[in-house]
């Protein structure tokens, strides 16, 4: 049980006496200013996670202030030393040494002991009644025995997860696989430990939030697919008469209908994503909040919860949803073919572009062996992506051009994709006339974590004066890529 025994209540954000206390709906008491500062800084969508218990908490509609003020701290606060309330508990009129914050009782020591041997009040914040100055044991260590309130925690039982003192240990624990807590080494190795789950969750987060994205420029695109076979659709019932008007008007109706249903694809698996993000970045918070404290116990009970995050991350699925977009196909107008004539709904694979931009020097500071990579897009369920260099020509070492590459990211959502055929398009934008930007288009095979390259796209020395209008003031340059997937070969 991890208890905070200390002389008298404090504030768990600031660790100092109760200024203005605040209780909030888990029950738990903290500073106004303290309060008003960590919501600030964690709160989302008028929401936040209690600092001790972790519950989420809605914050009143009138701010911090509305919170209830603690009655029952203050007057706890302001209790004279030399008068000690009896025990809550046993009712015999003995005075108590212990009050339990969350229980909200005075204890004498008996009582306390049985009090700490329920379940229930395992988590339980119990603190000391006016003790003697220097004999707090909280001014030797912030971890002390659960069990021996007096004496320090020395060892973390691995076979238990249960951290305890060298009584306790020998006692109940004798032969277990343990901990030194005591030991630098074991301190700075699980803090260390906690650190690198939590630059794992960063990371994991930050694939989940890209894959967000995808699923998000999906959407759009099958938005804009339909927008303009919709146009193609009025353009011909317009061209052929108003005798068709009507059937051009139902083809209309299905394009909406596949339009809706693609997108439904990609509503329940968007929302889903964006909850986890959300979860995680508040699971990312309490923990940078649990590396900073002074409890290495705290860490330790921290891991677990890490870990099986991690794990819970690591098993998720990223599948992307397989899409149909429409086209209309419109046909040469014959009065006796009507239906036909109108054109035929189609479902094609997609043709994607993007754009991805740059830093002149960025590019510069690689030097010879850096590539910079732009960010990841989604076609088809494929991650595609832009590279750009600085390339010298090995046999004319002054003869440098910007080589500019596109493939497929070599993630775990290709793994069941050999190859892909595509048709694609590169072009280096020039910002001052875009009747002068770069181009190149090519039809090719691409395999994921391979690009396909073009050495010498343009002179170096042309590309980079700016006044050929290729780099704006910020030595930034765009590259766009327009890609359209024709074939898949899947493992």
């Amino acid at each position: 049980m991890a208890n905070n025994i200390r002389d008298k209540p404090l504030c768990s954000i600031c660790l100092n006496d109760f200024q203005q206390p605040k209780i909030i709906d888990c029950q738990h008491s903290f500073c106004f200013t303290c309060l008003e500062d960590y919501t600030n800084k964690v709160s989302t969508n008028n929401q936040f996670p209690c600092p001790l218990c972790r519950n989420i908490v809605n914050i009143p509609a009138g701010g911090v202030m509305d919170f209830m003020s603690n009655v029952d701290v203050q007057q706890v606060l302001v209790i004279d030393k030399t008068e000690v309330p009896p025990c809550d508990v046993c009712k015999t009129g003995v005075n108590s040494q212990f009050r339990c914050e969350d229980c909200e009782q005075y204890m004498c020591s008996c009582c306390r002991k049985m009090h700490d041997a329920l379940k229930v009040c395992r988590d339980h914040v119990v603190v000391y009644v006016n003790a003697p100055a220097g004999d707090n044991p909280m001014s030797k260590s912030e971890d002390v025995c659960p069990n021996h309130p007096e004496k320090d925690i020395r060892c973390y039982c691995k076979d238990c997860s249960l951290s305890v003192c060298t009584d306790c240990f020998v006692i109940g624990h004798n032969g277990h696989n343990f901990l030194d807590l005591q030991d630098d080494k074991i301190k700075v190795e699980t803090r260390e430990k906690l650190k690198q789950l939590k630059a794992d969750l960063d990371a994991r987060t930050e694939q989940f939030a890209k894959y967000s994205n995808s699923l998000k420029a999906l959407v759009t695109d099958i938005d804009r697919s339909a927008d303009e076979s919709c146009a193609a659709v009025d353009k011909q019932v317009e061209t052929i008469c108003s005798e068709v008007k009507q059937l051009g008007d139902d083809v209309k109706i299905q394009i909406q209908k596949s339009r809706d249903a693609e997108i439904d694809k990609m509503t329940k698996p968007l929302k889903e994503m964006e909850i986890l993000i959300e979860d995680l970045k508040a699971s990312v918070k309490c923990t940078v909040n649990v590396i900073d404290e002074k409890s290495i116990v705290q860490v330790l009970n921290k891991i677990p919860q890490v870990e099986q995050e991690k794990e819970e991350c690591r098993l998720r699925k990223l599948d992307i949803p397989d899409v149909k977009y429409t086209c209309f196909e419109e046909s040469v107008i014959d009065k006796t073919l009507l239906v036909k004539q109108l054109g035929t709904l189609l479902y094609q694979e997609h043709e994607a572009t993007f754009t991805s931009s740059f830093n002149l020097d960025e590019i510069v500071r690689q030097g010879k062996t850096g590539l910079v990579h732009g960010p990841d897009y989604y076609i088809q369920g494929l991650p595609w992506c832009i590279t750009a260099e600085k390339l010298t020509r090995p046999k004319a070492k002054t003869v440098r051009t910007l080589a500019i590459y596109l493939g497929q990211s070599e993630l775990k959502e290709t793994a069941n994709v050999k190859s892909s055929q595509a048709k694609c398009s590169l072009t280096l934008i020039n910002i001052q006339d875009k009747q002068q930007s770069k181009n190149i288009e090519d039809i090719d095979t691409y395999i994921p974590g391979r690009c396909r390259g073009w050495p010498a796209f343009i002179d170096w020395n042309k590309f980079s004066d700016k006044q050929n209008g290729f780099i704006d003031d910020n030595n930034n340059f765009t590259i766009q890529a327009t890609v359209k997937v024709i074939k898949i070969d899947r493992g």
